[in-house]
């Protein structure tokens, strides 16, 4: 999915995705062809949560 897909799926800015990546977020590609992994985003998310516990 694209960036903005990814955006409008979980109701973030695309700061907080641009942050995401600098913690970690898988995702594919370069530039303005970046694109994301539905269940690797939403692994990343569950390990993540886990952590914050």
């Amino acid at each position: 999915m694209t960036t903005s897909e990814l955006c409008d799926w979980l109701r973030i800015t695309r700061t907080t995705v641009w942050k995401w990546r600098k913690e970690g977020m898988p995702y594919h590609g370069s530039g303005k062809a970046l694109r994301y992994k539905r269940y690797e985003v939403e692994e990343w998310l569950k390990k993540r949560e886990s952590e914050n516990k």
